[in-house]
């Protein structure tokens, strides 16, 4: 065998085991959080299409690079007019669950359901009076427990770190 083909014997070995280290990171959801899907892996959350990362820069919207309760307050009363159908001041489930959240790729069918599904789920507790229907004031309330759960440090402002790391 001469030193070019193996060399290039090595060269083929070393591409085929970095392909399936890569391909074996990316099933299994580690990595750095490139190339991870839609940033959903396991990784750092540094992939810059990241759906998170555009749900962020939507409610920050002086740009300053932290989410206010004001900014907060005011993305959940846009959100609560787009639900609110017939402008009665109150959401019915059906309402509620005709808009979709957030930014919408359609990739992976089973975690939108799964998401949908979260968000069902989060109807009745905001019911705090237990009548069938979720007034403007009980929709703030929740997102305003919200703003708090995220404000890990209490300093008033939600950054990106902190953002990430929220479960909806």
């Amino acid at each position: 065998m001469t030193w070019k083909t193996t060399t290039f014997a090595i060269v083929l070995a070393t591409a085929v085991a970095a392909t399936g280290a890569v391909t074996l990171a990316q099933a299994q959801g580690g990595g750095m959080g490139f190339g991870m899907g839609m940033g959903q892996g396991r990784g750092m959350g540094l992939n810059p299409n990241a759906p998170w990362r555009e749900r962020f820069a939507d409610l920050d919207t002086n740009k300053d690079g932290a989410i206010s309760k004001d900014e907060m307050r005011a993305a959940a009363k846009d959100v609560f007019a787009a639900m609110d159908a017939d402008s009665s001041g109150s959401l019915t489930k059906d309402e509620y669950m005709s808009v979709r959240m957030g930014s919408q790729r359609g990739y992976n069918q089973a975690r939108m359901d799964a998401m949908q599904k979260q968000k069902a789920d989060r109807f009745a507790p905001m019911d705090t009076n237990r009548d069938g229907i979720v007034s403007e004031a009980e929709f703030l309330a929740d997102h305003d427990a919200m703003f708090a759960k995220m404000d890990r440090n209490g300093d008033g402002r939600v950054v990106p770190a902190e953002f990430r790391g929220h479960r909806w």
